[in-house]
């Protein structure tokens, strides 16, 4: 009986990936005219360090060490630092996929 709850629960949680896989991923769009990455790790969550370079309303420009310009969306879910961060201000950023960071620091 052990065996088949085990089953039915890893068939249960296996038919979830799909859906929570494209949670979000709207949000996230290129920016026009500008060469920018939008950060869609397939991977899933990631850490992004580099510059803040701007802030668009609920997303910031974010260039990373090797120089690419990412664009990741700060939403009421992001865990911010408790001294805003400015222009130019090196940062850390867990980014879950479709872009949205979960932490900065």
């Amino acid at each position: 009986m052990t065996h088949l709850f085990k089953y039915c629960l890893f068939v249960f949680v296996v038919s979830l990936v799909p859906f929570f896989s494209a949670v979000g991923s709207e949000t996230i769009q290129e920016l026009p005219g500008k060469d920018l990455k939008t950060t869609t790790s397939s991977a899933g969550a990631h850490i992004l360090e580099g510059k803040l370079l701007n802030t668009e309303g609920e997303f910031w420009i974010v260039e990373d060490m090797s120089g690419n310009q990412h664009r990741i969306h700060i939403g009421t879910e992001t865990t911010l630092p408790q001294t805003p961060k400015q222009q130019g201000d090196s940062i850390q950023a867990v980014v879950r996929k479709g872009g949205h960071a979960s932490f900065i620091q």
